[in-house]
């Protein structure tokens, strides 16, 4: 407690680091003066629902396979690009 503020504190995450970095901002924007996001995993339940898409398919059974609707609605619950 009392470490530092929002107007001194950033965050930065890559690939999935990305996609909470990007969750974290669109649900409590006003925690962090800055924030980087590298080649982030921002899109999830379009790019987890592709099955075509190498490694997705393996994915599922850590991530969840978003062509089942519990998975799907709580992926979509914290997806940054569908809650911008």
């Amino acid at each position: 407690k009392g470490i530092t503020t929002p107007i001194k504190l950033s965050c930065e995450g890559r690939s999935a680091g990305g996609l909470l970095v990007g969750a974290s901002l669109n649900q409590q924007p006003e925690l962090f003066r800055a924030a980087i996001l590298g080649v982030p995993f921002v899109d999830v339940a379009c790019t987890m629902i592709d099955a075509s898409i190498p490694l997705t398919v393996a994915e599922w059974e850590e991530w969840g396979n978003p062509n089942e609707e519990r998975y799907f609605d709580y992926m979509m619950s914290y997806c940054p690009m569908q809650n911008v």
